[in-house]
């Protein structure tokens, strides 16, 4: 029943036109994949199978770019750690205010549903997160851009509040973004059918579980990536991104968030990783 609800709850997403400020674009299919590590736990594999639309912006009053984006990811980890999988279904609406040709007001609004894929739907499973900022336009070189402001989130903790920092520089065969502490990205663009470049990514996710010993799970990765992205046909594109994984943290967290055990180190190794998908560049 749980199943049929969560399905449920995608397809009316899926309905919605959606949108990213970076590129619109549908991930069909997106895997991610740690081999196991003999460190701390034992053997630990993580993989994650995600799908996601990022649709067409809308235009409200001809002063602010709303955006609206939808993914779902199921992670699967080694049964000594979990037994069963692990679901992630988010839904992002962001905009982007004009005042005027030099200053923007920014902000972002998100919500995830994790929980563990027999657990009974219920409230701790929603975790929100919230961002607003000021974003300036560089009037001496357009290319550029930065934005700053605070972040609030429950991924890395209990309503957690983090300052972030954006950088953006953009040419037609070069783009270089980076939105800290989360990401950093070189894209280089020298030929229409083939991209490639380096990305390093921090995310942190924190799943209700149904277990006699913990009521959260923590998963934390800190990856980098050299990666490429191939036309195959028309929009279709397929992305490669072999890497390492810098930091991999596995917590296992009582109902109020703290550590069952605050002196337990649950630190991975570092450890080869890879990410593929098939992209469907809409723009």
């Amino acid at each position: 029943m749980k199943k049929i609800i969560i399905v449920g709850i995608a397809l009316l997403f899926a309905a919605v036109k959606m949108y990213s400020q970076v590129e619109n674009r549908a991930s069909l299919f997106y895997s991610y994949y740690a081999p196991s590590s003999e460190d701390g736990f034992g053997n630990i594999e993580q993989s994650n199978i995600d799908f996601q639309y990022n649709l067409k912006t809308k235009v409200i009053a001809k002063k602010m770019r709303w955006d609206n984006a939808f993914s779902y990811k199921t992670v699967l980890l080694d049964d000594d750690v979990n037994e069963n999988n692990l679901t992630d279904l988010s839904y992002a609406a962001s905009f982007v205010y004009t005042k005027n040709a030099k200053n923007f007001l920014i902000g972002n609004a998100r919500v995830n549903y994790r929980t563990e894929n027999n657990t009974a739907i219920t409230n701790d499973a929603i975790y929100p997160a919230l961002s607003f900022g000021y974003m300036r336009q560089s009037q001496k070189n357009k290319s550029i851009r930065w934005a700053t402001g605070l972040n609030y989130n429950n991924d890395f903790g209990k309503n957690v509040l983090l300052p972030f920092f954006i950088f953006n520089y953009e040419k037609p065969k070069m783009k270089f973004n980076a939105t800290l502490p989360t990401s950093v990205l070189l894209l280089m663009r020298s030929n229409p059918k083939f991209y490639y470049g380096l990305n390093a990514t921090l995310n942190s996710s924190i799943f209700e579980v149904d277990d006699p010993n913990y009521d959260r799970l923590k998963l934390l990765n800190a990856n980098f990536f050299a990666f490429s992205q191939i036309k195959l046909h028309n929009k279709f594109w397929l992305e490669i991104k072999p890497g390492i994984t810098l930091r991999r943290d596995v917590d296992f967290l009582q109902n109020n968030f703290d550590p069952v055990n605050s002196s337990a180190e649950n630190r991975l190794e570092p450890n080869f990783v890879i990410t593929s998908g098939i992209v469907y560049r809409m723009n």
